[in-house]
C-alpha cells in the first residue's frame, strides 16, 4: 500500500535521514547540520503559508520525501498561481523502484486538482526531468568582471540597506515583478532570510526616499594563502531603471582597487554590451578569434499541467494580434489526462478554448517542448526546425512563430 500524505512533526527525523542520504554533498549527517535541517524542516511545517513537505508512505513507513510550493507568478503579465517542487529525496534502499516518479506524479495530479495549469522545478538532472514532460526555461549567464570593466556615472544615491528598509526592498521586488515576465513573488518569511544573513552586504538605489533598485553580495576568497584577494559574489542585483542600475554598476566599478572579479550571474544574454571587457579571465579564444566572456547554464524547467486551464487563465494575454483556429495536438505520456487535442481560437490575439470547428492549421508536439514554446523560451520556428514540432502546413510556420512569440524570456531569481 502506497500513499502520499502531509510530514507530521513525527516524521521529521525520517525526513532528516533520507535527506541527508540522498543529497551527501550538503553534508546533513554530521550533527551540527542535521540539527539546522532538523529546525528547517519544522518551521516550514510550523510557519510557512506556501511551502509544505509530503512524503511517499509504504505500509506506513516513509521511503520518499519532497517539498511543495504554491508561487505566485507574472505569466506573460497575468498573476498566477503555480505549483513547484524541490528536495526530492528517495531513501536509499528504494532506489530504482521509481519512487519518483511516483512522488512527481503525485505532485502533478494534486496541483492539476487544485486548478493550477503550471508548474516548475529546479533539476538534479535535466534529462530525467525531461522524460517527465518538464520543458528547459531560460539560460543563465556567469560573468567574471573586472570591476574596472563596469561602466561609471555616478554612486551617489547608493546606500546601505538593513532590516528598517524591509518593506521598501519588498515593494521594490515586487514592482519589478509585475513588470518581469516569470518572476515570482518574494513573502516576507523568504525576506527576513535574505537580510538575516551577516555574511551578506545589501546596497540599494534610493531616489526620492524610495528604493528602485538593490545589489546584495558577499566576499569570496580568491586564494586560501592571500586574505588580500578578493571576489565579490552578486546574490541578487535587480533594478527598475537605468539610473538605479548605472548607480548600483558604478557602485561595483568603485571596488576596484580591493576587488579582483565580479561574480554575477543574469539572465540578460545583451548584459556583455554594458563592459569594456567581458572577458572572464580564462583567456581562452575560440575558433577563429572568440574571447570567452562567461558560462551558461540550464535550470529553472517549466511544465503545463492542465493546456486547456493554461489558455483559459491566460484569456487575457494577448498572444500577437493573431485571428486564427488552431488545433493543437500535445502528448503526455507521465500525465495521460494531460495528453490530447484541442481546437484553440485565437481572437486579436486573445486566446479561447472551442468546442468544434474546421482549424486553420495543425501543431503537434511533446509537453516539454510545449511548456518551453508556451513561456516563451524558444521560438516555433527553431523547434519546427529541431523537428520537434509538426505543422500541418509549412506556410503557417510565420503565423505560429507571431502567435507564440514573447517580448521576452522568463526570468526569476527564486531558489527553491
Amino acid at each position: 500500500m502506497e500513499e502520499i500524505r502531509p510530514i507530521s512533526i513525527d516524521d521529521i527525523h525520517e525526513v532528516v535521514r533520507i535527506a541527508a542520504m540522498a543529497y551527501p554533498g550538503s553534508n546533513l549527517l554530521a550533527p551540527d547540520n542535521q540539527k539546522r535541517f532538523y529546525e528547517r524542516v519544522r518551521d516550514t511545517l510550523e510557519n510557512d503559508q506556501i511551502a509544505s513537505f509530503h512524503g511517499l508512505f509504504r505500509d506506513e513507513r516513509l521511503v520518499g520525501v519532497m517539498k511543495w510550493y504554491d508561487l505566485p507568478m507574472n505569466v506573460h503579465g497575468i498573476p498566477l498561481l503555480t505549483g513547484g517542487i524541490g528536495t526530492v529525496a528517495v531513501d536509499l534502499l528504494h532506489k530504482k523502484e521509481k519512487m519518483a516518479m511516483a512522488m512527481l506524479r503525485g505532485f502533478l495530479t494534486t496541483y492539476r486538482e487544485r486548478g493550477v495549469s503550471l508548474v516548475s522545478l529546479y533539476p538534479f538532472r535535466v534529462d530525467f526531468y525531461k522524460k517527465m514532460g518538464f520543458g528547459v526555461g531560460t539560460k543563465i549567464h556567469q560573468y567574471r568582471i573586472k570591476p574596472s570593466s563596469f561602466p561609471y556615472t555616478s554612486k551617489d544615491k547608493v546606500f546601505y540597506l538593513g532590516e528598517d528598509d524591509r518593506e521598501q526592498i519588498l515593494a521594490c521586488y515586487h514592482r519589478i515583478v509585475r513588470q518581469t515576465h516569470g518572476m515570482i513573488k518574494k513573502t516576507e518569511r523568504e525576506l527576513k532570510s535574505f537580510l538575516g544573513q551577516p555574511e551578506q552586504v545589501a546596497v540599494g538605489c534610493k531616489k526620492d526616499g524610495k528604493v528602485i533598485g538593490y545589489l546584495v553580495f558577499q566576499f569570496q576568497r580568491v586564494h586560501d594563502d592571500n586574505r588580500m584577494q578578493n571576489d565579490i559574489v552578486v546574490k541578487e542585483f535587480l533594478y527598475e531603471s537605468y539610473e538605479a542600475m548605472a548607480q548600483l554598476l558604478s557602485f561595483l566599478q568603485s571596488q576596484a582597487d580591493q576587488i579582483n572579479r565580479v561574480v554575477l550571474t543574469t539572465a540578460d544574454e545583451d548584459f556583455h554590451f554594458l563592459l569594456s571587457d567581458p572577458g572572464n579571465g580564462t583567456d581562452r579564444l575560440l575558433p577563429s578569434v572568440y574571447h570567452e566572456s562567461h558560462v551558461s547554464g540550464v535550470g529553472l524547467m517549466y511544465r503545463i499541467i492542465d493546456i486547456p486551464g493554461f489558455f483559459h487563465q491566460l484569456s487575457q494575454r494577448r498572444f500577437g494580434r493573431e485571428n486564427c483556429l488552431l488545433r493543437l495536438n500535445v502528448r503526455d505520456s507521465f500525465l495521460p489526462e494531460n495528453e490530447g487535442s484541442w481546437l484553440i481560437g485565437f481572437r486579436d490575439g486573445l486566446p479561447h478554448v472551442e468546442e468544434e470547428g474546421q482549424a486553420d492549421v495543425e501543431l503537434s508536439m511533446d509537453i516539454a517542448d510545449f511548456s518551453s514554446l508556451a513561456m516563451g523560451v524558444v521560438s516555433l520556428r527553431k523547434l519546427y526546425l529541431y523537428g520537434l514540432a509538426e505543422v500541418s502546413d509549412e506556410k503557417a510556420i510565420p503565423l505560429l512563430d507571431r502567435l507564440f512569440a514573447a517580448k521576452e524570456k522568463p526570468k526569476s531569481t527564486t531558489p527553491f
